[in-house]
């Protein structure tokens, strides 16, 4: 959703992910929407890599403009008493340092030289209304928003803007993937357990996909131009 209505808006889009099939569909979708886009397959754990995929952005467009920080694993859930250090690294690596790593890339090949720029990260209601087991995720998630506050500040000047976009449970196949596993452990039918998650938010549904989008076309656009080193929570309602 998110590369379609960047499309829609006439951009061009760079896929950015390590599942060639994934990125081809997307490719095909922001094609319908009359966009243009690069596929660029890549594991954002590995620098080299990252750093590729931003020169082959750079390649075939000559400019980056925006970059959102969007890719995300959860991990295994597991009690600090009993936590790895492998499912903490991955966890924090994916959704913590690569995000890190591909914003220092987009700075250093184009964003600062170019005086302008527009850099947004994907944080976690999970991060703030935090769970049992779920410790690993919920550091890698507000160090996300630490991190978009410090860069702010670092690159301000330069007129390039770094938001923290704070998503609660959004409707789609992670969710669906949540409410079944939730429903088996509680030997309850899905649609309660999908019921009592749109229940805790303020206006009593889930969060859609578009809407998600929405904001970070906005907050990429000149209409936010004032908007930086900010968290912009989209959870309709969910309390922190």
């Amino acid at each position: 959703m998110l590369a379609r209505r960047y499309a829609q808006c006439g951009a061009n889009v760079v896929l950015v992910a390590r599942r060639a099939e994934q990125l081809v569909e997307t490719a095909r979708l922001v094609a319908d929407e009359g966009g243009e886009s690069l596929v660029a397959v890549a594991d954002i754990c590995d620098e080299d890599q990252c750093r590729d995929a931003v020169g082959r952005a750079l390649s075939r467009f000559g400019r980056l403009d925006v970059l959102v920080n969007n890719a995300a694993v959860p991990g295994t859930d597991q009690a600090v008493s009993e936590a790895t250090v492998a499912n903490w690294r991955e966890v924090l690596e994916t959704n913590l340092i690569a995000p890190m790593v591909l914003s220092r890339e987009a700075l250093r090949q184009a964003m600062i030289g170019s005086g302008c720029g527009n850099i947004q990260f994907f944080s976690s209601a999970a991060a703030r209304l935090v769970r049992t087991k779920k410790a690993h995720y919920a550091a890698a998630k507000l160090g996300l928003s630490a991190l978009g506050q410090t860069l702010a500040m670092e690159v301000g000047s330069l007129e390039i803007r770094v938001n923290t976009i704070v998503i609660g449970a959004v409707a789609g196949e992670l969710v669906d993937n949540y409410v079944a596993k939730v429903a088996v452990q509680e030997s309850a039918a899905p649609e309660s357990v999908r019921q009592r998650l749109a229940s805790a938010n303020a206006l009593a549904r889930l969060v859609e996909p578009q809407e998600i989008a929405d904001v970070s076309v906005w907050l990429a656009s000149d209409a936010a131009s004032a908007i930086t080193g900010q968290d912009i929570f989209v959870t309709a309602g969910q309390q922190r």
